[in-house]
C-alpha cells in the first residue's frame, strides 16, 4: 500500500507542478519499467532527460528501452518473415497437390478413354465376326440348299454324292503322291540325275 502511495505521488509530481529531482525521476520511470507499463516510463524519461539531459542513470535506462523495443520490433519482423515463409511453403505445397491431382485426374481419363477406346474396338470386332458368320451360315445354307437341289436334279442322294467326293480325293492323294518333286535347289549338273 505505502509503495502504491509513493508510486502515485511520483507519477503525480509532474502535474502537480512539484519539481523532480533525476534520481526521482529514474526511480518513477524505473518503477514503471518494472511494472511493464514501458508507455509510461518512456514518456517520463523523455520528461527527466529534457530537465537533466546529461544525466547517465536516465539515458541509461531509456536506451535500454530502446534496444528493447527494437529488438521485440525485430523479433516480431522475425516471426513476420518465418509465418510468410511458412505461408509460402504451405501455398507451394498446396500448389503442387493440385498439380499433382490434375496430373492424376489426366493420367486417369487419358487411361478411361483408353480403357473405352479398348472396348469399343473389341465390341467393333465382336459385331463384324457376327456379321460374317450370318453371312457365312447363310452362304452355306444357300449352298446346301443349291447343293441338294443339284442333286435331286441329278437324281442322287446325299450318301452317294458323300462317297463319290471322298472317292476323288483319294485319288487326288494318290495322284499327288505318284508325281515327281520338284526340288527346291537347282540340280547340280555334276552329279548323276538319280
Amino acid at each position: 500500500m505505502k509503495a502504491a502511495l509513493v508510486t502515485a505521488l511520483f507519477i503525480l509530481m509532474p502535474f502537480l507542478g512539484i519539481s523532480q529531482t533525476a534520481e526521482a525521476t529514474f526511480h518513477i520511470a524505473s518503477g514503471q519499467y518494472i511494472h511493464n507499463r514501458k508507455g509510461e516510463a518512456k514518456k517520463t524519461l523523455d520528461d527527466g532527460l529534457r530537465r537533466y539531459p546529461n544525466d547517465p542513470k536516465l539515458s541509461a535506462l531509456r536506451a535500454k528501452i530502446k534496444d528493447e523495443e527494437k529488438q521485440e520490433q525485430e523479433n516480431k519482423d522475425q516471426e513476420k518473415k518465418d509465418q510468410e515463409n511458412k505461408d509460402q511453403k504451405e501455398q507451394q505445397k498446396k500448389d503442387d497437390q493440385k498439380k499433382d491431382d490434375k496430373q492424376q485426374e489426366k493420367q486417369d481419363n487419358e487411361k478411361q478413354d483408353e480403357e473405352q477406346q479398348k472396348e469399343n474396338e473389341k465390341k467393333a470386332e465382336q459385331q463384324k465376326a457376327e456379321q460374317q458368320k450370318q453371312k457365312q451360315e447363310k452362304e452355306d445354307k444357300d449352298l446346301n440348299n443349291l447343293d441338294r437341289e443339284k442333286l435331286q436334279q441329278m437324281k442322287i442322294s446325299e450318301q452317294k454324292a458323300r462317297m463319290i467326293l471322298e472317292a476323288m480325293k483319294n485319288q487326288e492323294k494318290q495322284y499327288l503322291q505318284q508325281q515327281k518333286r520338284k526340288s527346291t535347289k537347282s540340280r547340280d549338273r555334276t552329279k548323276p540325275d538319280w
